[in-house]
């Protein structure tokens, strides 16, 4: 069962495309742009339009080849600077010919578009080519057209057709090429030869403009004086086209043609536009210079990818935006700012600025004139504020009163001033409310007509919108006030109560509160979403399902739901529509009003649904109408295209031409020096739609990684970029707001020198080398260091060892001085031992002397046989062994050399002739004893020592004046 509906849908929605498609809109002029001379920047006259594979167009100009690509615009003359009658793009390949020249513009190594002559593929026979005023494809061959020879390009080769006298104009009828042989008629172009097709009258005396295929197998041959005629393929009859729109041709001689995609048929006039008709020749749209063309002269027509047309004017090109369900009535039409309208018994309705005009709906797209203008209804010069039919009359609410509009005419039913909206109240139905700059009035009806009755009293504010809910409450929402419930009395006549809500019972504070009747309810719309009012509680609450709809949309000045129960809105900026579904969802559309938006009324938006094909809007320049019926896909997203980078620095720049989004490996990178670190790239979108609409997001990965907002700049410049490798990336956003794929660019940008791989093995090698140097001055560094601190220390080492030998020496000199102060005190002990010693010694031998005497002197007394005197005698041998004891002697030398430090030794080495004797005298000597001393000492006399010490003197070699103890005593 699913399946089925689906199925059912499909065929539904099949048959709503097809339909669409064959339609071109006859109410009010499409969107024209017009590209006059001064803005493409070349001459007037353009002969011939192509469309390349990647939608850029390609004009004929007398100056050259013209290029668009929705920005820019960009002329490529041909080697002899001649007029370019024709072109044709073969992918994106331009062919094209001019006088005596034919060639292609196409991208070189660096994607930069030049031109190619094809001239020496001709024979020198056949040079003389003349105009090219053709260009055709078949089967992969390029037929070029002149009036002296048809050059048939294949595989690298020209193939040349001459005629019988001369040739006409080449024309093309699906896979059949007609071209006229001037003495013998109209021939067909087969397998490179002619054959022929027809001899008919008409192709001896008129130039052929057109010969375009119809749908019933028949050819549509277009002539310059006679209007067209219609050629049967088989029989090859030709009659003349009985239709409305060659009555207009004829008139106005044919100069170009085309069949369009949707089988319909454009024709470009000398004198008066272009005509659109279907193939039984109505027309369904005209457009000259009174409705918005540049020129009448239509010397070229062209289909683009989107179905809408370029035409190439005498003066100018213009662009025609036939294939969008949009359209505008406007000054054309005497139609300015649109404030309201309606159609009433078969009459259309404007309400302008101006006043109320009026035309009969179903002639709204005659053209048995030139003008279609609207007639303005005498008496309602003015503000039209609104126009509402109640029981089949129509009220016209004016800045300067109440009009009741019958036809053609006004009836002024009052003159208070400004009316702005009218209400039928359910429970009466003798009266009409009305809404004015001051209050609320009443209309009654009498004998079928309505009057002005009386002003409502106790209620005096602007009441410009009105709804009367089923408890018969008014409600007026006032823009700087609020929203006001009013209870009027049962006859209308007064206001009993008048209650003002404003940021109360739930409602925001911001104003205004406007009110929106859906499924005849009230709800309000605010700054803070959408309101519905709960009797019960005297409040307002969010009904979650339309807040939920509507979410994200910001304020919705006014809603309008049409009786498929489909909501059309209008927000601060934008129109939409909420479509309902069998599903009971919506589907929010908003494309087809992108190109209008800008000029819809602020405050004052209105639109009237007439039925599903005629929808019109108020604007500030027309009435904008809308074909719902028409098809269009909008999600199809322009492609973007990167024109050109150019790389820059201080020296001379370098650039990179490029316009192809399938890159080869050499284009996807461009590797620059350090010298051009500066790019500037150039891009456009051949969205010939609104293409001021146009907006472009990029961004530069390994530079930055966030995508720019959207801007409608086709260039972005960066200056200064570090080496490295860079992704420009670009996307494109339309009018329709159908996003492009994206395209990149990737560079690289060389490190200057002192960053290049060569300074950084020279920089690593200096590294190392520093590291070492560093390695090596540290370990020196160190080294001296240890040595310095080596010095130190042992300086310190050095000055403690100083201090440390002071000290000891000190010491030593303290223990040398305690050992001197020893020694001497020993020594003085030891003299004193030694002179005591002596004087012992002295005294002893003194005392044995005087012994020796006494006991000489008692022998001498004693007997000699006397036993006393052998006692005696032996008394002195023992004194005289005394006396000459050597011990004593020995004794008294080793005391000596103790105190006088070996004197004796010294004394002997010195004088080794000195005899033990005067070694004893030298001794007492130095012991400064006296000579009468040292006499018993020695045991002699006195004179004994004088001559001892008179011979020690000799051996000594002592100079007579030189005393002999003070020697001594310094050896």
């Amino acid at each position: 069962m699913r399946i089925t509906i689906r199925f059912f849908h499909f065929c539904i929605l099949f048959v709503q495309i097809y339909s669409a498609v064959a339609q071109i809109k006859s109410i009010g002029v499409p969107n024209i742009v017009n590209h006059s001379r001064s803005k493409y920047n070349a001459s007037t006259q353009n002969w011939s339009i192509t469309q390349c594979q990647k939608g850029f167009l390609y004009f004929g100009n007398n100056d050259g080849i013209l290029e668009y690509d929705g920005t820019n615009w960009k002329t490529y003359q041909v080697p002899n600077s001649s007029v370019v009658r024709s072109v044709l793009a073969i992918g994106d390949t331009i062919y094209s010919g001019a006088f005596e020249e034919i060639g292609f513009l196409a991208h070189d190594k660096e994607n930069k578009l030049a031109y190619h002559s094809l001239n020496h593929l001709i024979p020198k026979p056949y040079l003389n080519i003349d105009e090219i005023w053709n260009i055709y494809e078949s089967n992969g061959k390029v037929i070029f057209q002149s009036f002296n020879y048809i050059f048939i390009l294949n595989k690298g080769c020209i193939k040349i057709v001459e005629p019988v006298s001369k040739f006409s104009m080449l024309h093309q009828a699906d896979e059949d090429f007609f071209i006229v042989d001037v003495d013998n008629g109209l021939m067909l172009l087969k397998d490179d030869s002619l054959e022929l097709f027809s001899k008919h009258p008409i192709f001896f005396r008129n130039e052929i403009r057109c010969i375009l295929p119809l749908n019933n197998g028949e050819l549509l041959i277009g002539t310059s004086n006679e209007g067209m005629f219609l050629c049967n393929k088989l029989t090859k009859s030709i009659k003349p086209w009985i239709s409305e729109v060659n009555e207009r041709i004829q008139e106005n001689n044919l100069f170009s043609a085309i069949k369009l995609l949707n089988g319909n048929l454009a024709f470009g006039s000398v004198s008066n536009g272009i005509y659109i008709s279907n193939q039984e020749g109505h027309i369904l749209q005209h457009l000259n210079r009174y409705k918005g063309l540049q020129n009448n002269t239509i010397l070229s027509v062209f289909e683009d990818r989107r179905n809408n047309l370029w035409l190439g004017l005498d003066n100018g090109i213009d662009y025609l935006e036939v294939s969008s369900p949009i359209s505008l009535l406007n000054y054309n039409y005497n139609i300015e700012s649109a404030y309201t309208s309606i159609v009433h018994k078969g009459v259309m309705y404007v309400g302008t600025n101006q006043g109320l005009y009026a035309k009969e709906f179903k002639k709204i797209n005659s053209f048995n004139s030139n003008k279609g203008e609207f007639s303005l209804i005498k008496g309602t010069e003015g503000q039209v504020w609104c126009l509402d039919i109640i029981d089949n009359t129509l009220f016209c609410g004016h800045n300067f009163g109440c009009f009741i509009i019958e036809g053609y005419t006004a009836i002024q039913i009052s003159d208070i001033r400004g009316f702005w909206s009218f209400l039928k109240p359910a429970n009466n139905d003798q009266f009409v409310l009305a809404g004015t700059y001051t209050g609320l009035v009443r209309f009654h009806r009498q004998k079928g007509s309505w009057d002005f009755y009386d002003e409502v009293k106790g209620f005096y504010e602007s009441s410009r919108n009105l709804f009367m809910d089923s408890f018969n409450n008014l409600w007026v929402a006032h823009g700087y006030r609020g929203l006001f419930k009013l209870k009027l009395s049962s006859s209308l006549d007064s206001v009993l109560t008048v209650k003002l809500y404003k940021a109360e019972r739930e409602l925001p504070e911001e104003l205004p509160y406007n009110i929106q009747i859906l499924n005849s309810e009230m709800y309000i719309t605010s700054q803070n979403g959408i309101f519905k009012y709960d009797h019960s509680t005297d409040s307002f609450k969010k009904p979650d399902d339309l807040n939920f709809l509507f979410k994200h949309k910001g304020f919705i000045d006014k809603i309008h739901q049409d009786k498929n129960g489909n909501l059309w809105y209008f927000t601060n900026d934008y129109l939409g529509l909420m479509r309902l579904l069998e599903d009971g969802t919506y589907i929010d559309i908003t494309s087809p009003f992108s190109s209008v938006n800008e000029i819809l009324l602020p405050a004052f938006q209105n639109i009237y649904i007439h039925d599903s094909y005629n929808v019109f809007i108020g604007s500030q320049k027309g009435l904008i109408h809308y074909s719902p019926n028409i098809i269009k896909d909008y999600l199809v997203a322009d492609e973007v295209f990167i024109k050109e980078a150019t790389f820059y620095g201080k020296q001379k720049s370098i650039t990179s031409f490029f316009v192809s989004n399938t890159f080869t490996p050499s284009d996807k990178t461009r590797i620059l020096p350090y010298s051009k670190n500066s790019v500037t790239f150039k891009f456009t979108s051949p969205a010939f739609e609104n293409p001021d609409k146009i907006e472009f997001s990029h961004r530069l990965v390994g530079f930055n990684a966030n995508w720019s907002d959207w801007d409608r700049v086709n260039f972005k410049e960066y200056t200064n970029l570090r080496e490295g490798s860079y992704t420009f990336q670009i996307k494109a956003i339309n009018v329709f707001r159908a996003e492009s794929e994206i395209i990149s660019f990737h560079f690289v940008i060389k490190p200057p020198i002192l960053r290049s791989r060569a300074a950084y093995a020279i920089y690593l090698v200096i590294l190392i080398l520093i590291i070492l140097g560093n390695f090596y001055y540290i370990r020196k560094k160190i080294l001296k260091a240890r040595q310095r601190e080596k010095l130190k220390h042992e300086k310190r080492l050095a000055q403690r060892e100083k201090i440390f030998k002071e000290q000891t020496a000190l010491s030593e000199k303290e223990i040398m001085q305690l050992r001197n102060e020893s020694l001497k005190s020993e020594m003085r002990f030891k003299n004193k031992e030694l002179a005591n010693a002596t004087l012992h010694l002295i005294q002893k031998n003194k005392t044995l002397t005087y012994l020796k005497e006494d006991l000489s002197k008692l022998l001498k007394t004693i007997k000699t046989d006397s036993p006393e005197k052998d006692k005696v005698n032996g008394l002195l041998k023992k004194i005289n062994r005394d006396l000459r004891n050597e011990k004593s002697w020995e004794l008294f030398n080793s005391y000596f050399d103790e105190v006088h430090q070996d004197f004796i030794a010294r004394l002997k080495e010195k004088y080794e002739d000195l005899s033990p004797k005067e070694l004893r005298l030298c001794a007492y000597l130095r012991m400064n004893i006296s000579t009468k001393e040292i006499a018993p000492l020695m045991n002699i006399s006195i004179r004994g020592v004088e001559i001892s010490r008179y011979r020690l003197r000799k051996k000594l070699k002592l100079d007579h004046n030189a005393n002999l103890t003070d020697f001594l005593l310094s050896f």
